[in-house]
């Protein structure tokens, strides 16, 4: 049995492995870490071999903070993005370069600097990250002590414009680059979703943690999509009718997101599948079909990253094809109940395979037909990003997070720049406030985790370093390069390995520059750990709690699913108008369920959850997820005789009103609700109103 475990144990990681150097490989993490190292890396070499080193560095450290505001966007994001980063870089640098003979002007600089950069965040991810990064300069030039600010200014501006050029060379060659990795991304994490589902029909897989496998995978596709959104319909370019390429990209973007309502689609309960059709010898033929879809759906994604069309394999297809049609022939020839379930399971892998197909295909026969551009509905599907005069202001207050933590992080890094005021004399106290910037989040479960994996990744690194410090000169700084890779590569997606990498760069390149190891270890461990322990106990000054939001989060999911519902409900009784406002439902209904997700895992972490139900939250999770999906499959049956009766509908109505009104007045230490059991296929969807109706009762 242990011999088993171990077995399966391997062969999972390998797995994994396998996936993750698939989606290294293909994604565009591998090219822009290696175009941000040669970045960074030619001006240092160039002006160290015309004895300018000084001058190298400054231009490189500003190539390096270019590069860290460099997320997805299209054109216009690019170009806005880099003008911001360019004048928040210059500014910093100058103004605590030209404070630094007065401790006051410095402690004074720091603090205005971070509270507004903080506040950035406001205007959505892409100015936070500027602003994160335009902080983190501070504790660089604290470090450097630069005697001429204008100088050093120019430079870091000189290094900020030189990656700036190749970053808008690149987009403007390339505009649809970034979109093709989002696509890439969101195929394989479908992908995962499908190999999931694929489990849930071998009899050996345990259906407890299936859900939440699922939420988790869930949590990663809707930040998928939402970029995607965010790439290709914000870009006019792209959205222009007589634009063919960027018709295509709509297409994909579409299959995707209906690919997705096709595999979490509820149509039936997995231990009713089970029950129903273990004897008969069809679960294993599913499993087979899934997991050949999941295949030719991984050689799709890889289609898209690359850019180019490679010529499906069409035997492959028709094997798929042949499979389905058998288990729809086999459905013919037992019990009528197990018959319709098997049928029905075989007609939804009928719909997913002709959109895997076409995703395959790479839409080189033909373009779908589509009036989402001409009608210019798209523009609903827009993500918001504004934020209006009257919000803005509305963030100047203690009740708002943005201010909140703008605060917090200001009276942090004051006194975390106190041993760099006090102590010039000691080289590296910079790095206490370089750790307080870079872990500090505004909830304390995600302060939380980056602490622990700056602190391990830390000490990953240090040790790598020290062994790796007494090899020739040459190697080190080979080494150091590597590291400086390494860091770009892993730090977006796996940030414990980001800080191992990193630190490994910075021991070697320093002990190459100054020499003295030990000391360059000691300080490293020391200002991390005290910055990770300022960064946690600082969490409970202006605190951020994720707790009090559940009741409001979970109003707003049963309030998306509700309408949902509603539209799938219109539409189906022939109001065909309300297509387009059931994807928008949809899309509505899926958010709200990530955001409401996204707070119980940093619930989960906090010390108020000591006084909720975790155990009941979690369990309404999973009914609004199952909700979702039973509302999926309702909008896919193809047969009127299919849908639910009006009386059902308004029953089901009547169930998710009185959720919504009864939410926000029912306590959340105590929450009971009724047991999930088998049900027929027909009657899922009111079984979950029903249950989440207790819950709020």
């Amino acid at each position: 049995m242990k011999r088993e475990q171990h077995k399966n144990f391997i062969t999972l990681y390998a797995q994994k492995l396998k996936h993750f150097a698939i989606r290294i490989r293909y994604s565009e993490y591998l090219s822009d870490a290696l175009r941000n190292t040669l970045a960074i890396i030619i001006p240092l070499v160039l002006f160290a071999y015309s004895g300018q080193l000084v001058a190298g560095i400054s231009i490189s450290i500003g190539t390096l903070f270019m590069s860290m505001c460099d997320i997805p966007g299209n054109r216009r994001d690019k170009l806005s993005a880099s003008v911001i980063a360019m004048v928040s870089l210059a500014v910093t640098s100058f103004a605590i370069a030209a404070s630094m003979p007065n401790p006051f002007y410095v402690a004074l600089n720091v603090v205005m600097i971070t509270f507004i950069f903080a506040m950035l965040s406001v205007f959505g991810n892409r100015l936070s990250l500027i602003g994160l990064i335009g902080t983190t300069l501070i504790a660089f030039t604290l470090g450097l002590h630069p005697k001429e600010p204008f100088i050093f200014s120019f430079y870091i501006i000189i290094g900020a414009a030189w990656y700036a050029v190749i970053s808008l060379t690149q987009i403007y060659l390339w505009p649809y680059r970034s979109l093709h990795h989002a696509i890439f991304e969101a195929i394989q994490g479908t992908a995962a979703l499908m190999r999931l589902r694929a489990s849930a029909y071998n009899e050996g897989f345990d259906l407890r943690d299936f859900n939440a496998s699922n939420i988790s995978i869930h949590l990663k596709l809707n930040a998928r999509q939402e970029l995607i959104r965010s790439l290709l319909l914000r870009d006019r370019i792209a959205m222009s009718p007589d634009n063919q390429s960027g018709k295509k990209l709509l297409a994909a973007a579409l299959d995707i997101i209906d690919l997705y309502e096709q595999v979490t689609a509820i149509h039936h309960d997995y231990g009713e599948i089970r029950a129903a059709l273990a004897p008969t010898g069809a679960l294993w033929k599913i499993h087979d079909v899934i997991s050949q879809l999941t295949v030719q759906l991984e050689y799709s994604a890889a289609q898209f990253s690359i850019t180019k069309t490679m010529d499906a394999d069409q035997s492959h297809q028709e094997d798929i094809a042949k499979k389905i049609d058998e288990l729809l022939l086999l459905s013919t020839t037992i019990s009528s109940s197990g018959g319709n379930l098997l049928a029905g399971i075989a007609g939804n892998l009928k719909d997913i395979s002709e959109i895997v197909t076409r995703l395959s295909a790479s839409y080189r026969m033909q373009l779908p037909a589509t009036d989402l551009i001409e009608t210019e509905v798209y523009k609903d599907f827009i993500p918001e990003t504004s934020v209006s005069r009257k919000n803005l202001l509305a963030q100047f207050s203690l009740h708002a997070p943005v201010f909140r933590f703008a605060l917090r992080l200001s009276l942090l890094c004051l006194i975390a720049i106190t041993p760099t005021l006090f102590f010039p004399g000691q080289r590296y106290s910079y790095w206490l406030l370089l750790t307080v910037v870079i872990v500090n989040r505004p909830g304390f479960g995600l302060t939380r985790k980056r602490n622990t994996e700056r602190l391990w990744g830390t000490l990953m690194g240090l040790l790598i370093g020290l062994l790796l410090a007494f090899v020739p000169v040459s190697v080190q700084l080979g080494l150091a390069a590597l590291g400086l890779l390494g860091f770009f590569l892993f730090n977006r997606t796996h940030y414990l390995w980001g800080v191992a990498c990193v630190t490994v760069m910075v021991v070697l390149a320093l002990n190459v520059y100054h020499g003295h190891v030990s000391q360059i270890i000691s300080d490293r461990l020391l200002f991390t750990l005290a910055g990770c322990a300022l960064s946690y106990v600082s969490i409970f000054i202006f605190p951020i709690w994720e707790t009090p939001r559940i009741s409001a989060l979970i109003l707003n999911a049963l309030t998306a699913s509700r309408h949902y519902l509603f539209c799938v409900a219109t539409e189906r009784k022939g109001f065909m108008n309300y297509f387009y406002r059931t994807k928008l439902a949809r899309k509505d209904a899926y958010i709200s369920f990530s955001f409401l997700s996204e707070a119980l895992q940093s619930v989960r972490k906090e010390p108020l959850s000591n006084h909720i139900d975790l155990a009941g939250l979690e369990d309404v999770q999973v009914l609004i997820y199952q909700l979702n999906g039973a509302i999926a499959a309702l909008a896919l049956a193809k047969n009127t005789d299919v849908a639910m009766g009006d009386e059902a509908f308004e029953s089901c109505l009547n169930d998710l009103d009185f959720c919504i009104a009864h939410a926000p007045l029912t306590p959340l230490s105590a929450l009971t609700g009724e047991k999930q059991k088998v049900m027929p296929a027909q009657k899922l969807l009111p079984m979950f109103t029903q249950q989440l109706k207790t819950y709020f009762s």
